[in-house]
């Protein structure tokens, strides 16, 4: 495993991973989904699948540890140890959450700054197709740059867990191959990926697995 997912200090390789025991969620008082049960780990893809409303945005929120559980249980884990999810995990949302009045460069500075990776941002950008539209504000980026601009901020966390939200919408063809090439690479050196779509599941790795998730009866 890389250095990347390593403590800071220490080269120690970070063992993380996410288990979830017998879940069940619902949504302003309706069910949505009951006993799911799975674990993801270093090197894993996780597509989460079903049809709309189900709650794979609400799922992906409680593995983000922003959502309560009904029933059953998440643990987040690294080395063996419980953690608290933000420790390992970065969370990409469906919806942008870029401050309109700052540029991409702003924006990306402020969160790397939360997660003391300043000197990781203009390599970000670049990786992203954001290059030259570092001093533009976010307001008027388009839909698909906005979601470029995510796809930075989940590089820049350095965090060995990804989830996001339907990281395909509003992306072209090559948006869409960045996302493929971005995820690779990460499970590669050691991370995992947690991707919520309604396109087919793809397989970007030999840990590649679905996990639909379907209405309580």
């Amino acid at each position: 495993m890389a250095e990347l997912f390593s403590r800071m200090g220490d080269s120690t390789p970070i063992k993380a991973h996410i288990e979830i025991s017998d879940l069940a969620m619902s949504r302003g008082g309706m069910p949505l989904f009951a006993g799911i049960s799975t674990k993801v780990l270093n090197g894993d893809i996780l597509w989460i699948q079903g049809d709309n409303g189900i709650g794979k945005t609400t799922f992906l929120g409680a593995l983000a540890g922003l959502h309560m559980v009904d029933d059953g249980k998440i643990s987040w884990r690294i080395n063996d140890h419980p953690c608290q999810a933000g420790q390992i995990t970065a969370y990409q949302p469906h919806a942008s959450y870029a401050k309109p009045a700052l540029t991409a460069r702003e924006d990306l500075n402020f969160w790397a700054s939360l997660y003391g990776t300043l000197t990781l941002a203009e390599t970000a950008l670049e990786t992203v197709g954001l290059s030259t539209k570092t001093n533009v504000p976010t307001r008027k980026l388009s839909a698909g740059q906005r979601r470029r601009l995510a796809l930075a901020k989940l590089v820049i966390s350095q965090k060995p867990i990804w989830i996001m939200d339907e990281p395909a919408a509003a992306m072209d063809q090559d948006g869409l191959k960045l996302i493929d090439d971005l995820v690779r690479n990460h499970v590669a050196r050691g991370g995992a990926a947690i991707i919520a779509s309604h396109s087919p599941a793809r397989v970007l790795s030999q840990a590649t697995r679905k996990l639909t998730l379907r209405a309580t009866s």
